[in-house]
């Protein structure tokens, strides 16, 4: 079932997106855990994780309204220095996604493309909770200095006192 061709470009650039997302977050992951701060290297892998679905997701409905996926394509994969950079990063990019897909699912619809409009929906919603995330990691920083809040991510330093090891 071909679709329309505004549906088409957006799954296209939403994939395009997604899978430079996994590529940041996964040097992202790999640079925290060579930093020591484990805690927040597992919480990116869960990001990961979902990026991933989130790839899948956009690849699996462009196949099926018969478009063509370009897997190759890459954004530029950012490389922060620092926790802060890290997540200055990730709130620009989850931006950039909750604003591009609000429009998308917009232009799907109006294109009648129900399913299409479902899936950014749905996603957006993500993108929306993992802003929420990120804020709320600024705010901790900003209450206990960021010394303090990378030391919490670091098992080692951390006292383990029963409490979530969500960051």
């Amino acid at each position: 079932m071909k679709g329309p061709d505004v549906s088409l470009r957006h799954l296209q650039r939403a994939l395009t997106m997604e899978l430079t997302t996994i590529n940041t977050y996964l040097y992202q992951e790999r640079k925290l855990d060579d930093w020591g701060v484990d805690r927040l290297a597992a919480r990116m892998a869960e990001e990961i994780d979902e990026e991933r679905g989130h790839a899948k997701a956009f690849l699996t409905r462009l196949l099926f309204l018969d478009g063509e996926a370009d897997m190759q394509t890459l954004d530029q994969v950012a490389k922060p220095e620092s926790v802060r950079g890290i997540f200055e990063t990730q709130r620009e990019m989850e931006r950039e996604a909750r604003a591009y897909y609000a429009r998308a699912a917009d232009e799907a619809r109006a294109a009648g493309d129900l399913g299409t409009f479902e899936l950014f929906m749905r996603i957006l919603k993500d993108e929306e909770e993992h802003i929420d995330f990120v804020e709320e990691q600024f705010d901790l920083m900003e209450m206990m200095g960021d010394q303090l809040y990378v030391a919490r991510q670091v098992s080692s330093v951390s006292k383990d006192d029963g409490e979530d090891d969500a960051p």
